[in-house]
């Protein structure tokens, strides 16, 4: 074989492999998606797969299930640093089933501890310690009283106490006395007073008068 022949010859199986492989390149192609996932797809065989993840965190709120009535109420935990729950230490809360209760710590070292709830009702309270500026929401449903306090303080008596009843603005569950403010009647204390004061005169003065001109002529010794 002539040398002409024979480099004739090498060249075909080169050339033809050097054209598939640029058929290759040029039918392949590459897409890239938003959020990390990558994807190849080629005419011929091979494909190739990318992901990508995130992360994101938030603190500070949580809240309870309940489908709420709309209103919410906030309960002020440690105000000022006072070991109270505000509402619901000095007075319990009322509230309507369905109202969201929002619980905002104003000073440090504070949780929610629920000792007592009325039956079938779910609320876990929130045992972590939080401290200023934390937020804990829950929507209460079930009627009935709830007792809770706070477990670092509770022997200084940071206890409170939540009541869910019908009609919240009819005042506590019926029973036990009322001041007469609270019945709708306008009265001051220092018209209180002055009634007593008048009424121990006018007392003093008519006792007098029956001891020393009261003696009927009928009676007794009586005048002539």
């Amino acid at each position: 074989m002539k040398r002409r022949d024979f480099l004739r010859a090498a060249s075909v199986p080169a050339a033809a492999t050097t054209a598939s492989a640029t058929a290759g390149l040029g039918a392949a192609q590459e897409t890239e998606t938003e959020g990390g996932t990558a994807t190849g797809t080629a005419t011929g065989t091979g494909t190739g797969t990318g992901t990508g993840t995130g992360t994101g965190t938030g603190t500070g709120t949580e809240s309870g299930g309940g489908s709420g009535s709309g209103e919410t109420v906030t309960v002020t935990v440690g105000p000022g640093g006072s070991l109270v729950y505000e509402p619901g230490t000095e007075e319990a809360l009322q509230i309507a089933p369905g109202t969201t209760v929002e619980f905002v710590w104003d000073s440090d070292n504070h949780n929610i501890v629920v000792e007592n709830q009325p039956e079938g009702a779910d609320w876990g309270g929130h045992e972590p310690i939080e401290n200023t500026g934390f937020t804990y929401s829950h929507t209460f449903e079930t009627l009935g009283t709830y007792e809770y306090y706070c477990d670092p303080h509770r022997s200084a008596g940071m206890e409170a106490t939540l009541e869910v009843v019908e009609n919240p603005d009819a005042g506590g569950g019926g029973g036990g006395e009322k001041e007469l403010h609270d019945l709708g009647v306008p009265i001051h204390a220092h018209w209180v007073g002055a009634a007593t004061i008048l009424g121990i005169l006018v007392t003093v003065i008519f006792t007098f008068y029956i001891l020393k001109y009261g003696e009927s002529p009928h009676t007794g010794t009586g005048r002539n």
